[in-house]
């Protein structure tokens, strides 16, 4: 307050704006912010220049807020000299939205995570350090909300910002979500859920997670550790996904598999059959059994090498592809195996095929054909 005689002394609300703030550029395509507007819906279509705004402020105002701003204008640079900053990369849409919560402490309490993904990689960048603060509290409550439906295009961005931004609690809170949901087989919100374009913005981030994480991410359907770095990940990830969700989808509507052929194992009976996954959780092993009741069965064994034994019909890999194995018990432990048929080029089939059966062994004489017996009831599919 001044003494009597002396001035009263300026605020800032009744001083003229001193900085020109230029928002905005005319030949900007880059942007992504509101102010863009885009021809067509593809992601590589056309882009309209955002527009070029300039505004006016009061310099020490805009500084305490800004370190970016107070160090540009503190430093012996063209923006102190000439009191203009430019923004090229903001639009003036998000621009208008970053001082709403900056000018306004009533509308920081109503940000929401949409407002969030819009704002927080400029207030990061431009170190509106408090704001950024404000950001990853919001984010941070959306991803750790129990009631949260998930929104697989919303999710995969906000993550993505999270990272950029540095906004750190939000980002170790959201790759756990990012991670279940690529672990689900629920449909529609699980792994088949995620697009090319999803797993093209997630790859660079899954090998930033913990360990833990890391291994859940990349053990894909069929159990294969993926090279996240390859410029094929996505699409081979998002393939087979959706095959095997299709394998899964065809194996509830088979009922048994009916052997024949010119062989001592043909039979008119249905054997039903149990598929088994391996440690990758992929089926490679289809064991028999019959029905005895509703609530009883027993393995199919048959008279092999002059012994009764059980028979499997197993993928062993891709190499071997898959083949027609009798087993029979050595020990209280131990087992022998002896392959009898084989499908030779059958490695990358992911069902046991029905034709091209070749004898593997010199007691297994004659061909040997699989028929697949769906069922006759409706099936309701996986998901």
């Amino acid at each position: 307050m001044a003494t009597e005689g002396e001035p009263e002394p300026k605020r800032i609300r009744s001083s003229e704006p001193d900085l020109k703030v230029v928002i905005g550029s005319e030949d900007d395509n880059s942007g992504a912010g509101d102010g863009e507007r885009k021809i067509g819906g593809n992601d590589g279509a056309e882009k309209q220049p955002a527009s070029m705004v300039t505004k006016w402020y009061h310099s020490q105002a805009l500084a305490t807020k800004s370190k970016y701003i107070d160090t540009l204008l503190a430093a012996p640079m063209k923006e102190s000299e000439s009191r203009t900053i430019t923004f090229p990369d903001i639009t003036p849409a998000t621009w208008e939205l970053m001082m709403k919560f900056i000018d306004n402490p009533l509308a920081s309490r109503t940000m929401k995570a949409k407002d969030v993904v819009k704002v927080a990689t400029y207030y990061d960048k431009y170190e509106f350090t408090g704001w950024t603060e404000l950001c990853d509290h919001v984010l941070e409550e959306y991803f750790t909300l129990s009631a949260l439906t998930p929104n697989i295009d919303f999710i995969v961005d906000a993550v993505v910002v999270a990272k950029d931004a540095n906004l750190h609690k939000s980002f170790v809170a959201g790759m756990p979500l990012i991670r279940d949901l690529l672990s689900s087989t629920d449909v529609p919100l699980g792994r088949t859920a995620f697009t090319v374009e999803h797993m093209r913005k997630l790859a660079p981030l899954m090998n930033e997670t913990t360990d833990d994480a890391r291994s859940r991410l990349v053990l894909g359907p069929v159990g294969e550790h993926y090279d996240l770095q390859s410029s094929g990940f996505p699409e081979k990830f998002v393939g087979d996904c959706s095959e095997f969700f299709a394998y899964q989808t065809f194996i509830t509507f088979i009922s048994s598999i009916e052997l024949s052929g010119h062989n001592p194992y043909n039979s008119s009976t249905h054997y039903h059959f149990n598929p088994e996954r391996d440690a990758d959780n992929r089926y490679v092993e289809y064991s028999f059994f019959q029905v005895e009741s509703i609530s009883s069965s027993r393995p199919v064994k048959f008279r092999f090498d002059g012994e009764i034994q059980n028979m499997f019909i197993r993928r062993r890999s891709k190499e071997e592809g898959w083949v027609v194995v009798f087993k029979k018990k050595t020990g209280d432990r131990s087992f022998v195996e002896t392959v009898a048929y084989r499908v030779p080029l059958s490695g990358n089939l992911t069902l046991p095929p029905s034709k091209g059966w070749v004898s593997a062994h010199p007691l297994a004489n004659g061909d040997l054909d699989l028929t697949y017996i769906l069922h006759h009831e409706p099936t309701r599919v996986p998901g």
